[in-house]
């Protein structure tokens, strides 16, 4: 019922919100920079369009494309938006082994364009392409910073702000809530053969297991308890992990995806809220990252591509196109807090564990640890 309530008072106030958000982005587009801005902007109409690549974890992408296209008119978005990056990525690698160099700017999930874009060295930096103000200020960002994934400093740029607990979904029929004080309550030899559990898959990798595997509290201990001593029935396909918890079959689901979407649907189902079990929480931006990609055809049309989506205006429409996810906002400081649901607001009397840290993003030593898992004892 909060969910729904929630849903229908973002409804409510997201016109007002854009409508300040368009006054905001206005002064700033009248400042000292203006005419410098006028200029990338002209350039980019003559250029006439922008090519952005995204998985569909960014949300509904054809909300960023419209609130773009309103910005600004005179730049056509072409933009493509298919499934995880192991679907996008293979076609923008065909593209690119035939010389065609079709795309300014690629959205999705850090670990991934780190694993495929960054490795393979077909990205360039993103600092020298941020002008606006609203942008550039770093107290406009979490931390005073701009959140990059990389030794670098540069490449990946991390926008968005979604918390992170213990991965484990339950059935509300079976489960109650209050009477989980931490995580290990649910490994306990009771659960044994009652839970339903996400495979990664050999390329894959996961913010929310990297959470789980480096966390004081938890870490790979607490993964072989799942994905072992719990003695799981594992499922590949997303859809799969939520239905069988939704009819009742497993009462317990790790990596499950999408729960808060089905619990605002009025399925009985659940996701541990971090704050209140004693591990800390965790803050990453697990699907919200962009890359500017080499050989980018629009170079103007980019630059006021990456300017508007980092602006207060883009963020806003970045939240819109996620109004079914109740842990995602920005990294953004001056995000208006009404469009936040509960649990997308950062509290300023916790202490968060910082996922996506350079060092962390190499995914061997949790696949191995999975693969030893996999084997018979």
């Amino acid at each position: 019922m909060m969910m729904r309530f929630w849903s229908t008072c973002f409804v409510c106030t997201v016109m007002l919100v854009f409508m300040l958000a368009d006054v905001a982005f206005s002064a700033e587009l009248r400042s000292s920079t203006s005419q410098e801005w006028d200029a990338v902007v002209k350039k980019a109409e003559e250029e006439g369009q922008v090519s952005v690549y995204a998985t569909d974890s960014i949300g509904n992408a054809q909300m960023i494309w419209a609130a773009f296209q309103k910005r600004y008119p005179k730049i056509k978005l072409i933009g493509t938006s298919m499934g995880r990056g192991s679907d996008l990525f293979p076609k923008l690698f065909a593209e690119r082994r035939a010389g065609k160099f079709l795309t300014d700017v690629f959205l999705g999930a850090p670990t991934a364009i780190y694993q495929n874009l960054y490795r393979a060295k077909i990205i360039e930096p993103i600092p020298p392409m941020l002008v606006q103000p609203s942008v550039t200020d770093l107290s406009k960002w979490w931390m005073g910073k701009h959140h990059y994934i990389e030794p670098e400093n540069q490449f990946i740029f991390m926008y968005e702000s979604a918390l992170y607990g213990p991965p484990i979904s339950f059935n509300t029929n079976l489960i109650n809530e209050k009477e989980i004080k931490s995580a290990w309550d649910l490994v306990q030899p009771q659960w044994k053969g009652k839970y339903a559990a996400l495979q990664i898959g050999a390329n894959q990798g996961s913010t929310a297991l990297t959470y789980v595997f480096y966390h004081p509290q938890l870490g790979p201990k607490f993964i072989e308890r799942v994905y072992h001593d719990m003695e799981p029935t594992m499922f590949r396909e997303l859809r799969q992990g939520t239905d069988w918890l939704s009819q009742g079959k497993f009462p317990l689901c790790f990596m499950c995806r999408r729960i808060d979407r089905a619990a605002m649907q009025g399925l009985p189902v659940a996701e541990l809220n971090p704050y209140q079990v004693e591990e800390k929480p965790g803050l990453g931006s697990g699907s919200g990252a962009l890359a500017l990609m080499n050989r980018y055809p629009n170079p103007n049309g980019a630059k006021v591509f990456l300017n508007w989506f980092l602006s207060l205006e883009g963020q806003i429409a970045f939240r819109q196109a996620n109004t079914d996810e109740l842990r995602v906002g920005s990294l953004r400081e001056d995000l208006p807090q009404e469009i936040l649901p509960p649990l997308a607001k950062r509290r300023k009397d916790r202490e968060y564990l910082w996922i996506n840290r350079p060092e962390w993003m190499d995914f061997k030593p949790i696949q191995s640890l999975l693969e030893e898992l996999r084997k018979p004892r």
